[in-house]
């Protein structure tokens, strides 16, 4: 199977899902009886939150340290909801009718909630480079679902999928905290809207190249 590339239940392939950690933790979840579809609604939170975080040091004053660092734990604690919630459908055996929409559909808010209020962050273009991102991001789930519907594949292929926007976001962050001192967080943050930006286009044109060039199964 081409690397990228998922049967069209729609499952990515994941390296922390082979892990003990996370095969103990979606264990416990089981046990607990939480439900995947929560799990998956948890990443809304997560990105709400973090939201919340850039959008009070424009309107509440809240100190940028604290925001960029708990805005990148916010992104890393998605990534967890994405990752445990298809371990407790699959591996846990609670999978419901309805879960391939709460496992697609919350996500598509969630970049939207973690992107945008990054570009009013950078103020003036960056807002339109957030927008435009958030859109892109949606767009490449889209390009990835009509693969899906022409060769029965899903095509999770980067140069910019989900994990790598949050990784560009999550790296931002973090940077842009250690640069709140020289006046340069706008800055790194705005390059890092640039870099997805034309990352998440790349990653339009790969898939849609993939799903032209591929016979359906």
């Amino acid at each position: 199977m081409e690397q990228g590339k998922q049967e069209v239940d729609g499952r990515r392939e994941i390296a922390s899902r082979n892990t003990g950690w996370a095969n103990a933790i979606a264990h416990k979840l089981t046990q607990w009886n939480v439900a995947p579809n929560t799990i998956s609604l948890m990443s809304v939170f997560f990105s709400m939150v973090g939201c919340g975080l850039l959008l009070s040091t424009i309107f509440f004053g809240l100190n940028k340290y604290v925001a960029y660092i708990l805005f990148a734990g916010c992104v890393q604690c998605r990534l967890l909801c994405n990752l445990f919630d298809g371990m407790v459908a699959v591996e846990g055996g609670k999978k419901t009718p309805n879960g391939d929409l709460y496992n697609d559909m919350p996500d598509r808010f969630a970049d939207a909630f973690f992107i945008v209020p990054v570009g009013y962050i950078v103020g003036g273009i960056g807002v339109e480079l957030a927008w435009l991102a958030a859109l892109n991001a949606i767009m490449t789930a889209y390009f990835r679902w009509i693969g899906a519907y022409k060769t029965h594949n899903h095509y999770f292929n980067g140069p910019m999928a989900k994990q790598h926007r949050m990784a560009v976001l999550t790296f931002g962050s973090i940077i842009a905290a250690a640069c709140i001192p020289f006046g340069y967080d706008q800055i790194v943050y705005l390059a890092a809207l640039g870099i997805m930006n034309i990352g998440l286009v790349a990653t339009l044109f790969n898939r849609l190249y993939l799903m032209t060039h591929t016979d359906k199964q």
